[in-house]
């Protein structure tokens, strides 16, 4: 190699063998490991696992830019139209805390959706193959079954897995801390593993091993009496088969099929387990024979999954024939999906199936929380729990901000002023109208962008030797988007990481692709800055969530030193978060400094002018000062009219003696949220 005179040539990046090997077992881990790790961290929902992962994706992605020899190797059309349309939505999420001038509501949905950008980025950057995707695949198959044979035992042995009595109630959901998240969960589960068990190729250990987890996964499902989420597992399985079209599914379907129904039917049947004392001793003793009948069934579905193995490759080489013909013989494959199709709607019209919709339309608009004495006679309902109160007001914010919204975070303030129901609420229950509330028109196209090119991407992967995989992605995917239509998965990293990491490994580059060329040295310190300046307000929202959670606990034990120090501790990692300056304000009460109150109170009130908890705190604090409390204390009241403190505060405050403006707020209740 030539080298240029008086100059030192470029020494070429090179990537040790051990590092490349393990950072690919690393890579399709990833999916695996967030899901566990957010699903026992409940859910992934709170600031603190957010911050955390997001940092550490993003020290991963500088160092595979650093390091990876072709670190952008996986880089395609559609993962860069993907990935720049959440990037514009994520940038977007920050800027509208400037809308809402509650920076720190924007802030931390800002990070969450940063998570998702670095972990499509980081997957996307590795060159797509389809034994990459399918041993990801397994993987995450693998962390789902962990996390659901977690909250199945605790359930059926919680003699031996005991959870928080906030988690025992009727209806399963440890460890997300949701239970339709958790449903969700599982039937996502059950769609990857009846591909396992039933797509092209499989080894028959796989085989037998997917089957094996479909029982339990089942059990689970239908222990969180998530009426959307078993709709759409169904859903899912039935797109599975007609895209995917694997002759394996009949070998699976004999397998699964009987074994499910016998520990479904079980798990029905074991009432206690779905009251609200699920750990008295006879539900215990009912969770064991639960317990035993799954494990049978698991292993009987598995066993018999392997012995009918071997038939697969026969079927498979007909199907192969078949195809053949159909190609050969167009017009018999066209009649022969339009005899199906006819048959179809035929049996639909035949079985009342519209009327039985239309009827359980009307239910559902017409009965808004259906009452029930048993948990388990609400499959069998239809009602919205409140969610055309939740998207009403979500339409309603959007109509007066449709192009900007409101800014990111803000919806609970929105509920809070205009619900027409005393439910507290944070979340709209549906990904899209939350954002058309929040963030408007700006915020909801480019992230349907994002999801269309990425569902679009797979959708014409389906085909070819990998269709079984690239459909059974697809049907997972698409259940995620519908599910998150009627509730707030996106909240919920521990059923939506996925869809970005294995989204993003699926429509990658192969290899040899248009960017797989070593980069510049100066691209690639410059990429790597880049990723770890994103690093830093996830890191610092964790660290300020870290000393939060440590001053509110400190605060309800009645240390108010405590509290002070780890306040003033969270204010010093994100000084735009409001709550330390409320913990602040009512210790500087307690320690006789009223005035001092007013003016952390008054710093709390500019962080996130919207929120009637400052307001209503501000009151309390001035009248402790001797000061009028009666304009904010209304200011309260209108921000969260059907909210009993604000209602009392206003009573209490109706007058202008000072002497009563003391006593009362030192009355008060207190309204401390993390």
């Amino acid at each position: 190699m030539s080298e240029t005179p008086g100059r030192l040539a470029r020494a070429p990046v090179v990537e040790p063998s051990w590092l490349r090997d393990r950072a690919a077992v690393a890579v399709l881990l990833l999916p695996a490991a967030l899901t566990v790790y957010f699903a026992f961290s409940s859910g992934g929902y709170f600031v603190g696992a957010t911050g955390i992962a997001a940092a550490a994706l993003a020290v991963v992605l500088a160092a595979r830019v650093t390091l990876a020899k072709l670190p952008f190797a996986g880089v395609s059309p559609a993962l860069l139209l993907t990935a720049s349309a959440l990037a514009f939505y994520t940038l977007w999420t920050l800027i509208s805390g400037l809308v809402s001038g509650a920076p720190a509501r924007a802030l931390l949905e800002y990070d969450r959706a940063l998570l998702y950008l670095l972990v499509l980025a980081l997957l996307g950057s590795v060159p797509a193959s389809g034994a990459r995707l399918e041993a990801a695949l397994r993987a995450f198959a693998l962390g789902v079954t962990v996390v659901c044979c977690g909250a199945l035992l605790s359930r059926v042995a919680p003699d031996v897995l005991p959870v928080p009595a906030s988690l025992t109630v009727e209806r399963l959901s440890y460890p997300i801390s949701y239970w339709n998240a958790l449903g969700l969960l599982a039937a996502i589960g059950v769609v990857v593993c009846l591909h396992l068990s039933s797509g092209p190729r499989q080894p028959r250990i796989v085989r037998a091993l997917g089957a094996c987890v479909v029982p339990p996964l089942a059990v689970v499902l239908l222990l969180t009496f998530s009426r959307g989420a078993i709709g759409i597992g169904l859903f899912a399985i039935v797109l599975y088969a007609v895209l995917a079209r694997p002759w394996g599914i009949l070998g699976t379907l004999v397998a699964v099929g009987p074994a499910s129904a016998v520990a479904l039917m079980t798990a029905y049947d074991a009432e206690l387990l779905a009251t609200p004392e699920p750990t008295v001793p006879a539900a215990v003793a009912q969770g064991h024979e639960l317990a035993a009948v799954v494990a049978l069934c698991a292993l009987g579905a598995g066993a018999l999954r392997a012995l009918l193995a071997g038939i697969d490759a026969r079927l498979e080489r007909r199907a192969e024939r078949s195809r053949a013909s159909r190609v050969a013989h167009p017009a018999r494959a066209v009649a022969a999906w339009a005899g199906v199709a006819v048959a179809v709607v035929g049996l639909t019209v035949a079985l009342g199936v519209p009327e039985r919709v239309e009827r359980q339309y009307n239910e559902f608009v017409a009965n808004s929380s259906p009452k029930t004495d048993d948990t388990r006679e609400r499959l069998g309902t239809f009602g919205n729990n409140g969610r055309l109160d939740n998207w009403s007001v979500a339409l309603g914010s959007f109509s007066a901000a449709p192009l900007i919204g409101h800014g990111a975070g803000t919806y609970q303030v929105l509920w809070t002023r205009d619900r027409g129901s005393d439910l507290d609420v944070v979340d709209g229950h549906s990904l899209y109208l939350e954002v058309l509330a929040e963030l408007g028109l700006l915020g909801l196209a480019p992230l349907a962008v994002a999801l269309v090119t990425l569902t679009v991407a797979l959708a014409l992967r389906v085909r070819g030797r990998e269709r079984s995989l690239y459909a059974a992605l697809l049907a997972a995917i698409l259940a995620w988007a519908v599910h998150a239509g009627i509730d707030w998965d996106w909240e919920i990293p521990a059923v939506t990481a996925w869809v970005f990491a294995l989204g993003g490994l699926a429509i990658a580059a192969p290899r040899g692709g248009p960017h797989a060329r070593a980069p510049g040295r100066l691209t690639r310190i410059g990429a790597a800055l880049g990723c770890l300046l994103l690093a830093v307000t996830p890191a610092l929202a964790a660290l300020s969530q870290a000393r939060l959670d440590e001053s509110v606990a400190a605060f309800r034990r009645g240390d108010c030193t405590r509290t002070a120090d780890a306040a003033l501790a969270s204010i010093s990692f994100l000084s735009v978060r409001p709550q330390p300056f409320e913990l602040l304000a009512y210790c500087d009460v307690r320690a006789g400094f009223p005035q001092l109150a007013v003016a952390a109170m008054g710093e709390a009130l500019v962080r996130d002018p919207e929120n009637w908890e400052y307001q209503y705190g501000l009151a309390l604090v001035r009248a402790s000062a001797g000061l009028d409390p009666r304009p904010q204390a209304r200011a309260a009241l209108y921000l969260n009219p059907l909210n009993p403190l604000a209602q009392e505060a206003v009573r209490a405050f109706d007058t202008a003696d000072p002497e009563r403006w003391e006593r009362r707020a030192s009355e008060a209740r207190l309204p401390v949220a993390r």
